[in-house]
């Protein structure tokens, strides 16, 4: 009876360490012992989060439970007949879905802890006492960055509040200001603010947000309740203790109704211990309209912070990559990134995801899959092109919710430098007039903030003095694996310092929309 008991207990707390890792169980093992069996659960490289997860497990057992204080994390001592199926590596990818997505609530209070600083180290910037816009495309990082200043808000016993702008996504009208206030003193109510005049503010801002109102009726509802407004922020705010206001992506508010917007918050904001950071695609945001005078004109009313340097510093976007991967890998058992992949591989990761850590993320986990398809043991170039091939119908997909309303001149330009580089001059990479006021480089930025292309130098000349061109790269989706492209020609082919006799050998592309 004695055998069957401490077989069942085996089971049963295997199965709970499994629960505790969302699933995902510990390769693990009864040894035996002249004072007793002990289960031994084996990680290749143990980690604070999996000796956490076993000891919380052990802490919950029964003190008459045979194996009360004999559960043991050790490192694995076999070599894996494959790296890429370990419990470990399934630990990694589900990681890494999950941070895909950052948000006020992304890996709470260990966030500091695995948080990989910007390459650009714009930490102290982004939480000192001043407003900030952060700008990056998709997946460069930008809710990382304001998450980071949310936690270090929260550490330093100060007060916030994060509104999610894709709630609002497309809005054209002005009672998006109506809501977005709402949801601001509503979380002042519920940080000490005066309760009953949080929810009095709270009703009338949701009856003007969705009323059936003029534009101008909005607005002088909005006005005469401003002062009431400050009055409540500045019942919690004060030099000693602020109150932060996170705006995540800006950029996909209407781009005529940003700088009113801003123009709102600001107004309960300044001179008021209150501080603004907010994250936008900087193509697509429209802080500050000088017509009207309204929003945040930098660097007065806000620094501005920049992430996205594309592949303009290719060996500090790997470092930055890589750490991020490693921060991760380490977190869930493993030794660092590169004992799944191979070099050459990595190296193709960073030019595939063109040093955007969120799709670097991505691809290295699509990578996993196709490696594991194809019975290889780590992740190789062949695996990183396939999944490159399939992220960019994803990019194709993320237009529309970027883009509030359809826009046929980027899908035009688009097919025009995939058939310029694929089929004409059978190369990735090429020059374009620097001219602001042009509508085709107008455009041409917006697919750059699109990740469609990526920017490989920002200004060079080529022969006439004073005539700048953009170096560009078309998204390695669109020709790599792909059988009709496989003759374009691949530049850069790894991560070098580019120098400017190369980038002015690259075509020149010339089109009007």
């Amino acid at each position: 009876m004695k055998k069957i008991s401490e077989t069942s207990a085996f089971l049963e707390i295997a199965n709970q360490v499994q629960m505790k890792l969302g699933g995902i169980g510990l390769d693990h093992h009864r040894k035996e012992r002249p004072d007793g069996d002990y289960i031994i659960f084996e990680a290749t490289a143990p980690s604070p989060f999996i000796f956490n997860a076993v000891a919380d497990i052990n802490k919950a057992l029964d003190d008459d439970n045979h194996y009360k204080d004999r559960l043991v994390v050790s490192k694995r001592k076999s070599k894996p007949t494959s790296r890429l199926a370990l419990p470990e590596v399934k630990l990694f990818r589900r990681e890494v879905s999950e941070s895909l997505t950052v948000d006020q609530n992304t890996f709470g209070d260990d966030f500091l802890e695995r948080y990989t600083p910007s390459v650009s180290n714009l930490e102290e910037l982004v939480v000192s006492n001043a407003n900030c816009i952060v700008y990056g495309r998709r997946g460069a990082g930008k809710s990382s960055l304001l998450g980071y200043a949310m936690h270090q808000v929260k550490r330093s016993g100060n007060r916030h509040c994060w509104v999610a702008m894709q709630t609002f996504n497309g809005r054209k009208d002005p009672q998006v200001l109506a809501s977005v206030l709402s949801e601001i003193v509503n979380a002042i109510g519920l940080v000490g603010g005066n309760a009953t005049e949080a929810e009095s503010l709270r009703s009338s801002l949701d009856t003007i947000g969705e009323g059936d109102l003029s534009k101008t009726q909005v607005r002088e509802k909005i006005s005469r309740l401003t002062p009431r407004i400050r009055r409540l922020v500045s019942s919690i705010a004060s030099p000693q203790k602020t109150f932060t206001i996170f705006i995540d992506d800006l950029h996909l508010l209407a781009f005529d109704l940003q700088p009113e917007f801003l123009s709102g918050i600001y107004a309960i904001a300044r001179g008021n211990s209150t501080y603004i950071k907010a994250s936008g695609i900087e193509q697509l945001s429209n802080p500050w309209d000088s017509a009207k005078n309204l929003g945040f004109q930098a660097p007065h009313d806000a620094q501005t912070l920049k992430l996205d340097y594309n592949l303009t510093m290719p060996h500090k976007s790997l470092e930055h990559i890589e750490g991020i991967l490693d921060a991760h890998a380490k977190f869930c058992g493993l030794p660092n990134i590169r004992y799944l992949i191979e070099d050459a591989a990595l190296s193709r990761l960073i030019l595939v995801a063109a040093a955007v850590p969120r799709d670097a993320l991505s691809l290295f986990s699509q990578g996993i899959s196709k490696a594991l398809i194809k019975g290889q043991k780590n992740i190789t170039v062949t695996a990183i092109n396939a999944a490159a091939a399939e992220a960019s119908q994803t990019k194709m997909q993320e237009i529309q919710n970027d883009l509030p309303t359809d826009d046929n001149t980027i899908h035009s330009l688009l097919e025009k430098v995939k058939n310029f580089c694929i089929i004409e001059k059978r190369t990735n990479s090429f020059l374009l007039k620097i001219n602001p006021s042009d509508r085709n480089f107008e455009t041409m930025q917006k697919l750059v903030a699109l990740r469609l292309i990526h920017t490989l130098h920002e200004g060079i000349t080529r022969s006439r003095a004073g005539e700048g061109y953009q170096a560009l790269m078309l998204d390695f989706g669109f020709y790599v694996g792909i059988r009709a492209a496989r003759s374009v020609k691949i530049f850069p082919s790894d991560l070098s310092q580019l120098l400017a006799k190369d980038l002015r050998r690259l075509p020149v592309f010339e089109s009007s929309i």
